[in-house]
């Protein structure tokens, strides 16, 4: 008979989508032990909803489990609560954020175990290590590593100084790192062959940023050169010579075989620029220039001066004559001459005055006019409902938008204050969450004999 009490435990094979991970690879916070592929695929392919409430259960139980290891005096609270960090590292790949709670379940451990069972666990790795995780996620870890060394935790474990070192170091405070780094030997942390080997790396790190000189940015313009020549090298050549200076000094160093650059010396002095004069400055004016004349003031100011032409059989253009003839032509009658109006005499009679009347209004102003086919040159005419009998006209009018009647305010439903949180007014401190002001301050929970300070 088989024994099949080991295919009880034994789960199947699982096949791991890699599209899935390749898809949120962005999202998911590497760890310096790994994460699980498996983990990491059941996580991304659960649907949200449901992975909500799985996840929600877990906490609940990992919650049961802290209380109960708590008040247990046989039990071991520590255990719990690197379980639920573990857990909780694994199933919320993010990292910290509001939805995973990391932060505050860290300082919550940390600061719990500190006191309980008398300081039990102050000396233990696992409590040590649960700090420093901690310290990775807040602002300035230095002030925890202080914490412990003033609270004595975790002073026996290497790891201690390792990481004080390397957080003082990153933040340029070389010194107080080589310091950490002796502390931890001068104290026989362990493993002590592996904090001296991590101190003996840090040295040689310092001795080589010293001496390697800062390196310039690659798109960074060349530095401008000075204004002379200060090599006391007798072959330079001084940035400031005079032209006839120059070839004779030019043709010395193309016969040694090069053209020396100017240089940087210590006591060569500053080689003063000097016009030409005599030969020189008599074939310097010599040469032809563009402009050998510069003409008399009546020759350069001929732009503000109008061209005089003759009068007779010129054509004077009146303003406004081309519209006037362009608007007849529009309304379909041809423009009539002007016809001066004169005042009636005494002897004229009635009917000399009917003949002096007004023109008569063009057809395009008349209101009751018939219109007429418009021609291609004449403009567009809009068109114009005529009103029925009843007057209603064919496009009923535009009704405007009416506000409902007024509702009761106090029926409203209120937000809960999880979700609504009051913002301060007239310059006051804005309310935060928990887990910005932890990352800020990271000791706010104790009491200020308890709190170092950090320089």
């Amino acid at each position: 008979m088989e024994n099949t009490e080991d295919d009880v435990f034994k789960q199947a094979s699982v096949i791991v989508d890699c599209d899935v991970l390749e898809a949120a690879k962005e999202n998911i916070q590497p760890l310096a032990s790994g994460r699980r592929v498996t983990t990491l695929s059941a996580i991304l392919q659960t649907p949200h909803a449901q992975r909500d409430v799985q996840l929600l259960a877990a906490r609940k139980r990992f919650r049961t489990n802290i209380q109960i290891a708590l008040e247990d005096e046989d039990d071991d609270p520590l255990e719990a609560y690197s379980r639920f960090v573990q857990w909780t590292l694994e199933n919320y790949p993010q990292g910290q954020s509001a939805e995973s709670g990391l932060l505050e379940l860290l300082e919550e451990a940390t600061r719990v175990l500190k006191d309980n069972r008398e300081g039990r666990w102050k000396g233990t790795s696992m409590y040590l290590k649960l700090w420093v995780l901690y310290a990775s996620y807040v602002e300035k870890p230095t002030i925890i590593y202080k914490f412990l060394l003033a609270n004595d935790i975790g002073t026996d474990h290497a790891l201690l100084y390792e990481e004080y070192a390397a957080a003082l170091e990153r933040a340029g405070r070389r010194s107080e790192a080589d310091n950490a780094y002796l502390l931890g030997i001068a104290r026989q942390a362990f493993p002590l062959d592996r904090l001296v080997t991590k101190h003996g790396e840090f040295q040689k790190r310092m001795m080589t940023a010293a001496t390697i000189p800062p390196q310039r940015a690659p798109n960074a313009p060349p530095r401008r050169t000075a204004l002379g020549v200060t090599s006391s090298s007798p072959a330079a050549v001084p940035l400031f010579v005079s032209n006839s200076q120059a070839p004779s000094s030019l043709s010395q160093a193309d016969a040694h075989g090069s053209r020396p650059g100017p240089r940087l010396g210590t006591n060569t002095r500053l080689q003063i620029f000097v016009d030409p004069s005599g030969a020189e400055s008599a074939d310097a004016t010599d040469s032809v220039t563009p402009y050998p004349d510069i003409g008399t003031r009546k020759s350069r100011v001929k732009e503000n001066i109008p061209e005089v032409s003759k009068a007779a059989g010129s054509t004077l253009k009146q303003a406004g004559r081309t519209r006037r003839i362009a608007s007849g032509l529009n309304s379909g009658a041809i423009a009539p001459k002007i016809v001066p109006f004169r005042d009636p005499g005494p002897d004229m009679d009635i009917e000399a005055k009917v003949v002096m009347a007004p023109p008569p209004v063009p057809m395009s102003r008349q209101k009751d006019a018939v219109p007429k086919t418009p021609t291609r040159t004449s403009a567009i005419i809009p068109f114009h409902d005529v009103p029925d009998g009843g007057g209603i006209p064919s496009t009923p009018q535009f009704t405007p938008f009416r506000d409902e009647p007024e509702m009761n305010t106090s029926a409203a439903t209120i937000a809960p204050e999880a979700v609504m949180k009051p913002k301060t007014v007239g310059g006051g401190p804005v309310i935060e969450s928990e887990a910005e002001a932890l990352r800020k301050d990271p000791l706010k929970n104790y009491s200020t004999e308890e709190c170092p300070r950090d320089d």
